[in-house]
């Protein structure tokens, strides 16, 4: 599995607006030290550096079990490990992370940042994986959230979602709705640097 550089970039904004999101946002009982391995974790994932990520990840699942950021976070990097694991073994990464984005899911059914990450790691994926139905669900289930208790997802989460929530409609064929999705996020956060990525998807739609 290996992702085109478009991808590669969109995962990298991804984890840069989680930086400001920990600052602002950690579930269940956050610990200090949890929260600095999450963010640790995120920064070696931004720069490829995914076993490093996976294991720091690890730690934090360890250290709070309670913690949905980083078993969501832990699942992500599993997943991504299939891009530079031997060929045989891709298959069993994507599932692995999976597995683990999915307990995320199951375990803390009431924390955004569990469908928010699932969502746009299933984005991600060849379609081969089958997975773009659950992106479009979990992403689709945060902006109902925020829509319900706008205090309970910050806002500084929400262009993301909006940009992946277009792309996983344009991946499934749903056309009109990538443009309405893209259109309502520019239209909510004009400011944000996922706009630019958003008006090149409107362009090429």
């Amino acid at each position: 599995m290996t992702p085109t550089r478009r991808n590669i970039r969109r995962l990298r904004a991804v984890v840069a607006a989680f930086a400001a999101l920990i600052a602002v946002w950690h579930p269940y009982r956050a610990e200090g030290q949890t929260t600095d391995l999450v963010a640790q974790g995120r920064l070696a994932l931004d720069a490829d550096r995914v076993d490093e990520a996976i294991a720091t990840l690890e730690r934090a699942v360890a250290a709070d079990q309670n913690d949905a950021a980083a078993l969501a976070w832990l699942g992500s990097a599993r997943v991504r490990k299939a891009r530079i694991a031997p060929i045989f073994e891709r298959p069993g990464w994507v599932r692995k992370g999976f597995n683990t984005l999915d307990e995320a899911v199951e375990r803390f059914p009431d924390a955004f940042i569990a469908y928010m990450v699932r969502g746009i790691t299933a984005v991600t994926v060849p379609a081969l994986f089958n997975k773009t139905g659950v992106a479009v669900k979990d992403l689709s289930t945060v902006v109902a959230m925020k829509d319900k208790q706008p205090q309970d997802v910050p806002d500084a989460a929400m262009p993301s979602v909006y940009l992946h929530l277009g792309l996983a409609y344009k991946k499934n064929g749903q056309t009109a709705e990538a443009r309405a999705t893209w259109e309502k996020g520019t239209r909510l956060y004009p400011s944000a640097p996922e706009t630019e990525a958003i008006a090149r998807e409107l362009r090429n739609l």
